[in-house]
């Protein structure tokens, strides 16, 4: 394992898309990576708000970089897999950002025989408000379990399972992950904080996020598997509709 730590470059892709406030502090958190055998690439769909003029200040430590319309972060994604080099593959986007060890502690726990590692997320919300959320490797055909920023893939697996979809524009990552649990991949965890989520109000979109995964769900599951994750899919969404109660969210105002 120390000969595999020591010597196995890894791909960091970001894609950004108008994110002036938060692009600086990403960025940042990848280039202090305490894993120093590192190739950076960030794919912009085509910034106006002042985001490229903050990537140019670091342009000189970036690896590669192309800033151009694109179809969604899933096409931003296929992008950033097809320009790179590394025998590993992290994605962080431009709300989020890495601990200064990410890396390195996920390196540390591979052997040559894992293609997938994942650890856990920090979500950090508008109020304050910071909670871990952990990734649930068996609950996978339930949803997203799986934290998407904390997981490191090798190359040949997305070579071999294919692209993100680009047609779904929240569950591309959920649809990629049953993909690589059906190619017979298994996903190893760690229980380490690798990356930081910002967010202020995590049930923004939720109805649509759970319409896109009950469509995953169709594509990839059958028989028991299917109807057991149709089931849970529906009762989350009367939990979140009728229950939940977000502690992200900020309060509301009282002044006009």
């Amino acid at each position: 394992m120390e000969q595999i730590y020591n010597s196995q470059k890894v791909t960091i892709i970001t894609v950004v898309y108008n994110a002036v406030n938060t692009i600086e502090g990403t960025i940042e958190s990848v280039l202090n990576q305490t894993y120093k055998n590192l190739e950076y690439i960030i794919v912009d769909g085509g910034s106006t708000d002042g985001t490229l003029q903050i990537i140019e200040k670091y342009r000189n430590r970036i690896d590669r970089f192309i800033s151009e319309p694109d179809k969604g972060i899933g096409d931003g994604f296929n992008k950033g897999i097809s320009m790179a080099s590394g025998e590993w593959i992290g994605m962080i986007n431009a709300d989020d950002w890495y601990a200064e060890n990410a890396v390195e502690s996920i390196m540390q726990h591979i052997s040559k025989d894992d293609f997938v590692c994942c650890g856990n997320i920090r979500l950090i919300g508008g109020n304050g408000t910071e909670r871990d959320k952990k990734s649930k490797v068996g609950w996978l055909n339930f949803g997203m379990y799986v934290m998407h920023p904390s997981c490191f893939v090798r190359r040949g697996v997305y070579r071999n399972v294919g692209n993100y979809d680009i047609g779904l524009r929240i569950a591309m990552d959920f649809d990629m992950f049953l993909r690589i649990k059906r190619f017979g991949y298994n996903i190893k965890y760690i229980d380490k904080v690798i990356a930081y989520m910002r967010t202020d109000g995590v049930s923004n979109d939720t109805a649509k996020m759970h319409r896109e995964e009950l469509k995953v769900m169709r594509r990839h599951l059958h028989g028991i598997n299917y109807m057991l994750s149709y089931l849970f899919n529906y009762l989350n969404r009367l939990r979140w509709r009728f229950f939940y109660k977000d502690p992200f969210r900020k309060p509301m105002s009282l002044q006009a």
